[in-house]
């Protein structure tokens, strides 16, 4: 294992590849003011500007399909480009152009326009997200994996929050749009400039001399650390097609990005001011994850992600069986509970799918994940059929994952397999 944890070389990769998920947060989290203002607000949405009002309601929501649907087609397609072609390169491109699509978007004159922008906006997002944490976790040595979890997620809250800051000074969504999306191009420059390509899949591509390269600027006095020392070299049998297959359809990853884009888009409809409660619904993931890191480390990556299901199903039942004060309390206790899972099943994800498949692995649970988020806009439609509908949907479908989860394998204290055998 390297011997020195501050070695500059290791500590930038995860520091810009983490950095990086702050403006992330902004692109996925924007549909909260973008789309639909609340009553009580002065923003300026894409429903007030194109007056997607009555019948044509429903044109709004569809702009957050457009973007989940971009999810899938991105998650589908550009991960495996970063298993063959290596993480830097996709993750440098992908920013640029989730950056581009962003801006773009800002410029929209019809409501088509936008939902295709949107569409091209969600294709890159994901892998650039994907292969962003990909490229941190495989640089990241087994006694640092804790570190770089907590960084990422409180990154990502760090994002949520500026994005709250931005909509209440920026209250248009044009300005709003272009805004977020302008730092990306900053982002992917810092990554081209500092952060070097995976050693996992370096070694997965059998890459000789940069592995050497790579190894030259860790070693530690005595010059004896090998690649073994890090990841496990690649045995002669790699990973065919039918288990890859079949190790995907074991992790799916539907239940958490409903309930997640669920609660921070439906915030908005919540008692009091839309962004403190949107504020205070990001600040709670950073407790969460701080302490998932801790949990899983002492009990196991499946006994958390399975309890905070549980956890979170059990609040949002409390929301149907409390009075309203106590609704943005069990809330706050939702998000924190789904936030615990949400960044535990990307490390859960991280150890079990090998380096040879890893990218595309992850990338098609993503795809399977925006089911769940091309659902989340309407999540404040039920209230038609009852103002707790939202809440009781959230509790099934929270139990129900939880449960699902048992089934899945333990990876606690295990290094990231180089292939499925």
């Amino acid at each position: 294992m390297i011997k020195n944890k501050r070695n500059r070389y290791i500590l930038t990769c995860i520091l810009v590849c983490g950095f990086a998920w702050a403006p992330l947060a902004f692109t996925g989290l924007c549909p909260s003011f973008v789309v639909k203002a609340p009553e009580n607000s002065s923003f300026i949405g894409v429903a007030d500007e194109f007056d997607l009002t009555g019948d044509a309601t429903w044109l709004a929501d569809s702009t957050t399909t457009f973007y989940m649907v971009g999810n899938m087609i991105g998650g589908m397609f550009i991960p495996p480009l970063a298993d063959k072609y290596g993480r830097l390169p996709v993750f440098v491109i992908t920013v640029l152009l989730m950056a581009g699509g962003g801006m773009l978007s800002a410029i929209s004159n019809s409501i088509m326009m936008f939902c295709i922008m949107r569409l091209i906006h969600g294709i890159f997002y994901t892998a650039s997200g994907l292969a962003g944490w990909v490229l941190g976790y495989e640089n990241t040595p087994l006694r640092l994996r804790f570190f770089t979890s907590v960084y990422f997620g409180l990154m990502w809250v760090v994002g949520a929050c500026i994005l709250a800051l931005l909509a209440y000074v920026l209250p248009d969504w044009r300005w709003l749009m272009f805004c977020i999306s302008v730092p990306n191009v900053f982002v992917a420059f810092l990554i081209y400039m500092t952060v070097p390509e995976s050693l996992h899949y370096l070694v997965s591509s059998q890459q000789t001399e940069k592995i050497e390269v790579w190894l030259e600027k860790i070693r530690g006095p005595k010059g004896d650390i090998s690649a073994s020392d890090i990841v496990e070299i690649q045995d002669e049998k790699s990973s065919s097609f039918k288990s890859l297959c079949r190790e995907m359809w074991k992790h799916k990853m539907i239940v958490d990005t409903f309930i997640y884009f669920g609660l921070a888009f439906y915030s908005k409809n919540l008692a009091g001011n839309i962004y403190l409660n949107f504020v205070l619904m990001s600040l709670v993931e950073a407790p969460a994850y701080i302490f998932s890191p801790i949990f899983m480390n002492k009990y196991g990556r499946k006994v958390l992600i399975s309890g905070t299901h549980i956890i979170a199903g059990l609040s949002f039942l409390g929301i149907v069986l409390s009075t309203e004060e106590w609704h943005i309390h069990f809330w706050l206790l939702g998000k924190f509970a789904i936030s615990c899972s949400f960044m535990s099943i990307y490390m859960f994800a991280s150890e079990i799918f090998p380096t040879d498949g890893r990218n595309k692995c992850i990338g098609f649970c993503e795809t399977l994940s925006r089911l769940g988020g091309m659902l989340s806009p309407y999540l404040s439609h039920l209230t038609a059929l009852h103002s707790l509908a939202p809440a009781i949907t959230l509790s099934l479908i929270a139990v129900s994952g939880g449960l699902l989860t048992l089934i899945l394998p333990e990876t606690l204290n295990t290094k990231l397999p180089s292939t499925i055998a």
